[in-house]
C-alpha cells in the first residue's frame, strides 16, 4: 500500500489527476496499491506526517518543504501540482467588489489570521492603487469561508482557493467575481508532491513510477473532464457534478508548464519566492540555509517523465550521523 496524504481535509478537483490515474489502472501497472487519506491535523500536518514515515507521499507547502531537511527524514520535492499560487479574493458581483483596490472599506476575511496572506493582499491592494489601512479585516478563527458566507452577508469578500470555494454558492456561477493573486504577487507553486529522502534514496524507480503514473492521470484529465469528474464523484459525492466541473475547468490549465507537462518545478520561482518570504518574516528557517537545501536538490525534476535532471546526490554516512 502506497500512501498519498493530501494537503487539505478533504480531496477536491486539484487532485483529479490522482483519482484518474488510479481508476484507470496506471497504477496498478506499476505494481502501486495508492491509499489517498486527507482530514484534520490532530497528528501534525502533512509535512510532519510523511516526516515521521506515517505516510509514504504527500502534498506540502514549500515552507514546510523547507523546514523538514533533517537528515534521512528530510523531504524532497519530485513534482508540483501547479505552476502558479491557488489564492485570491472571492466575492460576488452585489458587493461593488471588480478588482482589488475596491476593497477599500470592505469587510474581508482571511482564514486563519495567516500573516502571509496579509502581505500578498496589501501588495495587491497598493499595486491596484488601493489603500490597505481602509480594508476591514477579518480573522475567522480556524473556519475557512466559502462564497455562501458572502451571500449571507458574514462578509464583502474573503481569501481561499480560487477555483474551489467560489463554486460552492447557491447563485450561478457568472454572478462570481473572483480575483486570483497569481502572477501579481509573489508567484510561486502551490503544492510540492513529496517523499522522504531516505524513502528516494532506497527506492528511486517507485517515486518514477508513481509521478508517471500521475502525470498520465492529469494528461487524460485534460483531455476527458468528464472521466475525471467520474473519478472524482465517489470522493465528493455531496458535491454537485457541475461545481465539480466548474471548478475542474478554472482549476486545469494550472497544471501544466508552456510545454504541456504535468509537475515540473521552476527553480528560479521556487528561490524568488522563498527570498519574497524571507523578506516579509513568513520563511520558516533562516534564507541562507532555505535556498542552499534548494541548490541540494530538496526541489527536482529528475523523476519526472521525460526529464534528465541529475538527481539528488544519495545521502552519506556523515550526513545521517
Amino acid at each position: 500500500m502506497l500512501r498519498v496524504r493530501l494537503e487539505y481535509a478533504h480531496p477536491w478537483t486539484n487532485h483529479a489527476g490522482m483519482y484518474l490515474a488510479r481508476e484507470r489502472g496506471y497504477y496498478a501497472e506499476h505494481g502501486l496499491d495508492v491509499e489517498f487519506s486527507s482530514g484534520d491535523f490532530f497528528r501534525g500536518d502533512p509535512a510532519y506526517l510523511l516526516a515521521r514515515g506515517e505516510v509514504d507521499i504527500a502534498l506540502v507547502r514549500l515552507n514546510q518543504l523547507l523546514f523538514h531537511q533533517q537528515g534521512e527524514s528530510s523531504l524532497v520535492s519530485f513534482a508540483v501540482m501547479n505552476q502558479c499560487q491557488i489564492g485570491g479574493i472571492i466575492t460576488n458581483t452585489s458587493t461593488g467588489i471588480h478588482r482589488f483596490r475596491d476593497l477599500e472599506g470592505k469587510r474581508v476575511c482571511i482564514p486563519m489570521g495567516v500573516k502571509r496572506l496579509y502581505t500578498e493582499l496589501r501588495q495587491a491592494v497598493e499595486q491596484d492603487g488601493g489603500d490597505f489601512s481602509k480594508l476591514v479585516t477579518i480573522d475567522p478563527g480556524e473556519w475557512e469561508p466559502d462564497i455562501r458566507s458572502v451571500e449571507r452577508g458574514k462578509f464583502d469578500a474573503f481569501i481561499n482557493v480560487a477555483w474551489w470555494e467560489p463554486y460552492q454558492g447557491s447563485l450561478p456561477f457568472d454572478q462570481l467575481v473572483v480575483l486570483p493573486f497569481a502572477d501579481d504577487v509573489a508567484p510561486h507553486h502551490s503544492y510540492y508532491v513529496s517523499v522522504r529522502r531516505e524513502m528516494l534514496d532506497r527506492n528511486p524507480e517507485l517515486v518514477r513510477h508513481f509521478a508517471d503514473a500521475t502525470s498520465r492521470g492529469y494528461a487524460l484529465a485534460r483531455e476527458d473532464p468528464a472521466a475525471a469528474v467520474h473519478a472524482l464523484q465517489p470522493a465528493l459525492c455531496h458535491i454537485d457534478p457541475d461545481v465539480l466541473r466548474a471548478s475542474l475547468d478554472a482549476v486545469t490549465p494550472s497544471w501544466f508548464d508552456d510545454h504541456g507537462n504535468w509537475g515540473v518545478a521552476n527553480l528560479d520561482m521556487v528561490r524568488s519566492y522563498t527570498s519574497w518570504m524571507a523578506q516579509h518574516g513568513h520563511l520558516s528557517v533562516p534564507e541562507e540555509r532555505a535556498l542552499r537545501a534548494i541548490d541540494s536538490g530538496c526541489v527536482t525534476n529528475a523523476l519526472l517523465p521525460n526529464r534528465h535532471d541529475s538527481m539528488p546526490k544519495p545521502l552519506v554516512l556523515e550526513d545521517v550521523g
